[in-house]
């Protein structure tokens, strides 16, 4: 006579086949995965990395008035400020150097250079890296000059009154030259 066995141990075991079914399936799909992987063609998706920008992609553009709106004439009381926009004209987000330390301002009359911050006290200036997303113009920090001339003992208060006339503004930023000499006059 065959004896049954008891209720707990059936549990068990049916409890165990559960076990090594589930085992033996998974074991299966990841056979059958990877062979499928094996014949199924694997494309490397394009990183999506910010990478620097490319000396052709970024334009830079001088600007002269009141730091919000452009102006081409002053009156000898009033600073004119300076600043530059910069665009991306590439297709990618790319970062650039905009920094301070590698903004060169440069104005003119005709060929003479009258004032130029490379004759400031250039200590301390810093860099500035910056992400620029294809068709946002950034902005740079406007400053004013005033309107005096530069030479080796600096730039700013205290040196020679630049006199009324025509000038010209451009900017270098990290190598790149302005699209453009802003004209502007003192009266």
């Amino acid at each position: 006579m065959s004896r049954r066995p008891p209720p707990h141990i059936i549990r068990r075991r049916r409890v165990a086949g559960l076990i090594v079914l589930a085992v033996l399936v998974s074991l299966i799909w990841w056979a059958v995965a990877s062979i499928a992987a094996l014949f199924t063609p694997t494309t490397v998706a394009e990183e999506t990395k910010v990478t620097q920008c490319a000396p052709n992609v970024v334009q830079v553009t001088a600007l002269v008035g009141d730091g919000e709106n452009r102006s081409a004439a002053f009156d000898i009381k009033t600073d004119p400020v300076l600043w530059f926009t910069l665009n991306n004209t590439g297709t990618k987000a790319c970062i650039f150097n905009a920094g301070p330390k590698l903004q060169i301002y440069t104005i003119q009359i005709g060929d003479e250079v009258i004032w130029s911050n490379e004759q400031c006290d250039r200590e301390g200036l810093k860099d500035q890296k910056l992400t620029l997303t294809p068709g946002k113009e950034e902005k740079a920090v406007p400053s004013p000059w005033l309107k005096v001339y530069s030479n080796n003992a600096g730039c700013g208060e205290g040196q020679p009154a630049a006199l009324p006339g025509t000038y010209t503004f451009s900017v270098i930023v990290n190598g790149v030259k302005s699209v453009n000499a802003e004209t502007f006059s003192i009266e």
